[in-house]
């Protein structure tokens, strides 16, 4: 018995630093490639006429009567979400919006996906309530999805 215990010791410490762990070499941040309801669909304006009833917060999307369901106005496509999951969320901002850029991640040691929502922000004094949104290769089931809202004002 004990010719075997370095063996179990070897083989525990290969166990413990296998992909599951933020210091392997082979699992890293990766990005995540996705598309938007303007790119696939030609919808317009929709961080003003896509409606959602949410309130500084988002929700995951995955099939085609949700999204009917859940949301309104003029941008009604037909998604395959066979293969995309929608993440789409409401803002409320102190005024008004320019612009809206995306930054969305895979960490594999975690099984997490991280979408970075950044507004940015011009001097005028609207108030909107932003819907924002990706089309997102299929989640699996189990991952982790963390949205973050950063403002910059002008």
């Amino acid at each position: 018995m004990l010719t075997k215990l370095p063996y179990i010791l070897i083989l525990s410490a290969m166990v413990l630093t296998s992909c599951g762990s933020s210091d392997d070499p082979g699992c890293f941040v990766s990005d995540i490639n996705f598309t938007n309801l303007e790119s696939a669909f030609d919808c317009e304006n929709t961080e003003n006429l896509l409606e959602i009833n949410l309130q500084d917060t988002f929700t995951l999307i995955n099939t085609q009567a949700d999204f009917e369901g859940q949301t309104s106005g003029p941008c009604a496509p037909e998604i395959d979400f066979e293969n995309f999951t929608l993440i789409i969320g409401k803002q409320s901002l102190a005024n008004g919006n320019s612009s809206i850029s995306y930054d969305y991640t895979n960490d594999c040691a975690t099984n997490s996906n991280t979408l970075n929502v950044t507004f940015n922000q011009n001097a005028t004094t609207e108030a909107p309530n932003i819907t924002y949104h990706i089309l997102s290769p299929k989640i699996e089931e189990g991952t982790m999805v963390e949205v973050i809202i950063e403002i910059n004002n002008s």
